[in-house]
């Protein structure tokens, strides 16, 4: 006598795979934001040391501004330090969901488009003053990636080329202001 499963049996074996399939997706995207976390790392690195180059060249660390640089250029840090670094990828994190897309700005000095980066460069910060005593202040933030984990964890590139993961609001903001 011939014998088939039963609808018992049948939701069994789809359960299990179900749960088999979940699983595995988990991992792979646990895997995945792993490898993102990783490259994002990687590309902090890189800006830290085309910073690190830049003001080797110049004497000074790249200031993002608009109008004219004491050096005579204008422009955002990406197109400052991009002959650093020569790769676009290098100023998107892959977490970043805007993936990359151009920015429309209302001047046309770059040709109406901003270049895209994922991260926040800290020396806008600083007042003219204070852009060539940054060595000074070795754990002063340089660079930071908020869009790993929902947000949850910031990134931190500092100037001595530390690369720190810290929950997100707990990174320390070396201030260059001097008292008189």
């Amino acid at each position: 006598m011939r014998r088939g499963m039963t609808l018992i049996e049948l939701l069994v074996v789809i359960a299990v795979i179900a749960v088999l399939v979940g699983l595995t997706y988990t991992a792979l995207l646990q895997a995945r934001k792993r490898g993102y976390l990783t490259v994002c790392i990687g590309n902090l690195r890189q800006l830290t040391l085309a910073v690190h180059a830049y003001e080797n060249d110049w004497g000074m660390v790249p200031i993002e501004y608009i109008h004219k640089t004491p050096e005579g250029t204008y422009g955002f840090v990406q197109q400052i330090i991009y002959p650093y670094v020569r790769d676009d990828n290098i100023f998107l994190c892959p977490e970043d969901y805007s993936k990359g897309e151009k920015i429309p700005m209302f001047s046309t000095i770059w040709k109406g488009e901003k270049w895209p980066m994922s991260y926040y460069y800290f020396i806008n910060e600083l007042t003219v003053e204070d852009y060539n005593i940054t060595h000074s202040f070795p754990e002063m933030v340089l660079f930071c990636c908020t869009w790993h984990v929902n947000g949850n964890i910031t990134i931190v590139a500092r100037y001595d080329g530390r690369i720190e993961i810290v929950p997100k609001g707990r990174y320390k903001r070396i201030s260059v202001i001097t008292e008189d």
